[in-house]
């Protein structure tokens, strides 16, 4: 062989490109940039921080003016803090996980009450003041953090939106039940943005990616996301975000995490990839009036069958197999992280992490809707990155797609889903409670109950042959009965 046969391309080994090609990769990688701080003021963060949360207030007005508990945030863990010792009120595994930020939340707001430092009527307001706080944490992340697809005023301010005004999420919003999704919204921004250069800012960033696992599950499904990133870059701080997610994984999967009944209904490819499309793609993308009968149609071929059924399935993949291709033909950058985390927390989530529920719910847009949140602004937000690769193939098609979804919040920011912002007056419940300490104070939506009893009763192990509808609410087991109850499911999908 001579030597212009052993230098062409041709000739070169297969490992010898696919070592050129990771090194580029890791390249690319650490190629940083300013973000906001090089297109903003300080004082004009602050004041886009300010603004954030105030769009977050008006998101569910009705909340906040009456001020409320939603879901089990009083109904479970608020009373069960109120009739458990401290110990086993904090480190409590409900529904499968542990929620430190929920367990932690409500025990401290007990404590105050206990005290009279806090009123019993204004309790509501002290939980979700405490969930505004974490709520913002992206938003900061956004305003402060390094990154060449934050280095433009309408991209950071096309990422607030939609981490704001998405659609049919107003259900993480303003409780501390929820706060997990917003913590795991900062890992995954974490895991696309540049290392910052500040020691003190490297080890800020470690603080969301350790709580984040001790809240819920979300972040632990982007974990492997972080491993290949520290693979690809090799870098010391990377590798430090890696461990500290992992570290908070391993204690809740080894300490808390239990199998959960309701969970882990896995659906069919076709089934799951059609859901998707109706959540992902017609929501935010053709509006909540296109996404609703789309839904339904899509459920009525589900039933069906029928070459229908795959013309929506191909149609489907299609869609996300796009947007998949275009992530990563850019190679490994903030787009592609943010793409890959939002695939990979939607697939996880709707395919084994959902409650059971009835086939139809799963194709309608607006139930369980908190499943929909960091699917939709991570992909979201993967569009906006995309749109500052500035590559010509796609980047009107990125854009004119970022300005449909925020189109699409903005049409449904004004009416909020009823039960999220709409609901019993607390303190009148609270009135009637100081009368009658058995009275049991209606929370959000009005079929939930607070148990603030003086009694303490005891609570079954809970399981779907135990279920305990006579026992005190915040039990798990009276929890299940009322979930099984809701969920109207055909005998197949209860076990």
């Amino acid at each position: 062989m001579n030597d212009a046969q052993a230098s062409s391309p041709s000739a070169e080994g297969t490992g010898s490109r696919l070592r050129r090609w990771w090194s580029a990769q890791a390249d690319r990688a650490t190629d940083t940039a300013p973000g906001a701080a090089a297109v903003f003021s300080r004082n004009q963060r602050i004041l886009l921080l300010i603004g954030f949360a105030l769009v977050l207030i008006l998101r569910v007005p009705g909340a906040w003016w009456h001020g409320r508990f939603l879901y089990e945030e009083g109904s479970i863990f608020m009373a069960f803090a109120g009739h458990r010792p401290a110990g086993e009120a904090l480190w409590r595994s409900f529904a499968g996980y542990l929620n430190l930020g929920a367990n932690s939340t409500t025990l401290a707001m007990v404590a105050l009450i206990r005290a009279g430092v806090l009123p019993l009527g204004q309790a509501p307001r002290f939980t979700m003041t405490i969930a505004m706080l974490f709520q913002i944490v992206p938003a900061i992340l956004i305003l402060t953090a390094r990154g060449r697809w934050l280095a433009n005023r309408r991209a950071v301010l096309g990422c607030l939106l939609i981490v704001a005004i998405s659609p049919f999420t107003e259900e993480v919003f303003a409780n501390v039940l929820h706060i997990q999704f917003h913590l795991a919204l900062a890992s995954a921004l974490i895991l696309a943005l540049d290392i910052p250069d500040s020691r003190l800012t490297r080890a800020a960033y470690c603080a969301p990616l350790l709580l984040a696992p001790l809240c819920g599950p979300g972040a632990i499904v982007i974990l492997p996301l972080f491993a290949l990133r520290t693979l690809i870059e090799r870098d010391r701080a990377r590798l430090i975000q890696t461990g500290a997610l992992a570290l908070g994984t391993a204690v809740q999967m080894l300490l808390f995490f239990t199998p959960n009944p309701l969970r882990g209904h896995l659906l069919d490819p076709a089934t799951l990839s059609n859901v998707l499309f109706v959540r992902l793609v017609a929501l935010p993308y053709a509006s909540v009036f296109v996404a609703l009968p789309v839904g339904e149609s899509f459920y009525h071929l589900y039933l069906t069958g029928g070459p229908g059924w795959w013309l929506v399935t191909v149609l489907s993949l299609s869609c996300f197999g796009w947007l998949l291709h275009t992530a990563l033909r850019g190679g490994f950058d903030a787009a592609t992280w943010l793409v890959l985390c939002g695939f990979l927390l939607a697939s996880v989530s709707f395919d084994a992490g959902m409650l059971a529920m009835h086939p139809s719910r799963w194709f309608s847009p607006g139930s369980a809707g908190r499943y929909n949140f960091l699917p939709l602004v991570l992909i979201g937000m993967g569009f906006v990155a995309l749109a500052m690769r500035n590559d010509r193939r796609y980047v009107k098609i990125c854009r004119g797609l970022v300005v449909l979804m925020l189109a699409t919040g903005a049409v449904t920011f004004p009416y909020p889903i009823p039960d999220m912002n709409v609901g019993p007056d607390w303190q009148s419940e609270v009135a009637v409670w100081q009368k009658n300490h058995d009275h049991l104070l209606a929370t959000w939506p009005p079929h939930l109950w607070v148990d603030l009893s003086d009694r303490d009763r005891p609570c079954s192990p809970p399981s779907l042959d135990r279920m305990a509808a006579s026992e005190p609410t915040y039990c798990e087991g009276n929890w299940l009965a009322l979930v099984v109850g809701d969920s109207k499911l055909p005998a197949r999908h209860m076990r």
